[in-house]
């Protein structure tokens, strides 16, 4: 009986040395991971031009000219002055000023 055995036992380990290793009960198969989408940061619009007049001030951003209360690109322009163009999206607002535009 004993002679059986060592055999028999060296040819189940023979059969397992070139098994693949055992995964992780518990881990998902690879096809249904979700896969994290890159995240890119949305640049902000840029302002090209202003022209100051008073109420009827107007900015040029991204090459459209708008004046106070015009929207572009879901932003809304909530002021123009010497300073720059103060618009807003989703209750956040931006300044964007002449300063931008040379460091691009």
């Amino acid at each position: 009986m004993i002679r059986w055995l060592i055999p028999l036992a060296a040819l189940l380990l023979a059969s397992h040395a070139g098994a693949a290793p055992l995964r992780d009960p518990f881990q998902r198969p690879a096809a249904s991971r979700p896969e994290a989408a890159p995240i890119t940061p949305e640049k902000p619009p840029r302002l090209r031009a202003l022209v100051l007049n008073g109420a009827r001030s107007l900015a040029n951003i991204d090459g459209e000219v708008l004046a106070i209360g015009e929207q572009h690109a879901n932003y809304t322009v909530l002021r123009i002055d010497a300073r720059g163009a103060l618009i807003s999206r989703a209750g956040r607002e931006t300044l964007l000023t002449m300063q931008d535009k040379d460091s691009e």
